[in-house]
């Protein structure tokens, strides 16, 4: 068994490439030279239709043999005979001569039945160089056929320089991590600066007790859902059916909006929540009417919980809430709130930048180990291709693989950011 670099590797397979597929180069240089005489030919053909023309007194007849001429000259231009001879560019003439046959006669069908009969014999000329193309077509296709074994070597070859350009990458990956990593210091800093600041600002103000009041509302707002969660079903259905019951417009507006923000509507209500007591006060109606289906369970739970919020229960709430509310609007105008919020403000968007590099980061991390496992994959099916095609066994040395970049995308997050992918924390 041999083991070679990738730099000895491709020499050494070129080398082989060469050998086994001289045959079919020489026999394929062969069938290029043939059609690259042909398609002279064919413009020499072209070149002979304009100067035959010049004489003609029938400018309908010059017109014609001048536009097919220069049809055969744009088709001929837009042939490409390839330099290098491999299997895929004789495939690719093979399409070419295809395609130019069917595009002459294509354009010939067109025009020379129209032509004056004095160029049948140059006519026939092309006739034969389209003969000629039509044979070496055949040719061409028996030694793709025959070599179709190159193929495959030449595919081999091929992805050895995949490999290798796979490895060229270290160098764009590196500068790629450090560009990463710079951006990300510079984000923790911003971030732990934006963080001192808001924290020092609430030290030396009373900030705090803005945000306590939030947290107070949150809390009332919490409980009066609790409380009311009861209700929420038979509610629901009450307002849903025609119950024959009158409820009063505010006692409609109150049975909805309790439902959706609790402490809002709690705060916007006079004292004693008449507008909700209305609007319950119906409910137990319909409910002691049997005005709406209902479960016998639901209906008693809500008729006791109706009799409890008539008798004050939600009192001390409301009263909790409507000062919450006083000392809100209170600080509403002053230059803390609008200082807080500016300020909270920069710290989430700093921690949005530490979280968007580090993301960078992660996504290098996994172009990384996307990288390595084609290599690898690569690198076996190179080998078994060798053994397979060449008969010879042959061990490929990656060198120096870009696995240890995988330690430089380790991300450490500062404390208070979260992250998207904390499994790689």
């Amino acid at each position: 068994m041999t083991e070679l670099t990738l730099a000895q590797l491709e020499l050494w397979y070129n080398r082989e490439l060469e050998n086994k597929s001289k045959d079919f180069r020489k026999k394929a240089e062969r069938s290029y030279r043939t059609v690259d005489r042909a398609l002279k030919d064919v413009q020499s053909v072209a070149t002979e239709l304009r100067e035959a023309s010049a004489e003609d007194e029938d400018q309908e007849s010059v017109g014609i043999a001048v536009r097919f001429a220069m049809k055969i000259d744009t088709i001929v231009e837009e042939f490409d005979v390839r330099q290098e001879v491999t299997y895929e560019s004789t495939e690719q003439m093979m399409d070419e001569i295809q395609n130019f046959i069917q595009e002459l006669w294509g354009a010939g069908a067109r025009w020379i039945r129209r032509m004056d009969k004095k160029h049948k014999s140059t006519i026939k000329q092309l006739d034969d160089c389209m003969k000629e193309l039509s044979k070496e077509l055949k040719l061409i296709g028996k030694l793709l056929y025959e070599y179709s074994w190159v193929e495959e070597l030449e595919r081999t070859a091929e992805r050895i320089q995949t490999l290798r350009q796979l490895t060229f990458s270290k160098g764009i990956l590196q500068e790629d991590i450090r560009q990463t990593k710079m951006k990300i210091r510079q984000a923790e800093e911003e971030y732990r600066a934006a963080k001192e600041e808001l924290e020092a600002f609430k030290s030396e103000s009373n900030v705090s007790e803005i945000l306590n009041l939030d947290e107070e509302s949150e809390h009332i707002g919490g409980v009066l859902r609790m409380k009311l969660n009861t209700l929420k079903k038979p509610v629901k259905k009450f307002l849903q059916h025609d119950t024959g019951v009158r409820v009063s417009p505010s006692g409609q507006k109150a049975l909805a909006e309790y439902f959706e923000d609790p402490f809002e509507a709690i705060v916007e209500e006079p004292d004693g929540c008449p507008g909700l007591l209305e609007g319950l006060e119906a409910m137990e109606i319909a409910i002691e009417r049997e005005a709406f289906p209902l479960k016998d369970r639901l209906a008693r739970r809500a008729v006791e919980e109706i009799e409890l919020i008539k008798n004050g229960e939600l009192q001390e709430y409301q009263d909790t809430a409507k000062e919450i509310d006083r000392k809100r609007k209170e600080y509403a105008g002053s230059e803390i709130y609008r200082r807080t919020e500016e300020l909270e403000g920069k710290v989430r968007e700093a921690e949005k930048n530490v979280k968007y590099h580090n993301n960078d980061l992660l996504r290098i991390r996994d172009d990384i180990k996307k990288q390595l496992e084609k290599a690898d994959d690569f690198k076996k099916r190179i080998e078994a291709e060798i053994a397979k095609n060449l008969g010879k066994k042959v061990t490929i040395d990656l060198g120096v693989t870009l696995e240890p970049l995988l330690e430089e995308c380790v991300i450490d997050l500062p404390e208070g950011v979260g992250s998207e992918d904390s499994g790689d924390i």
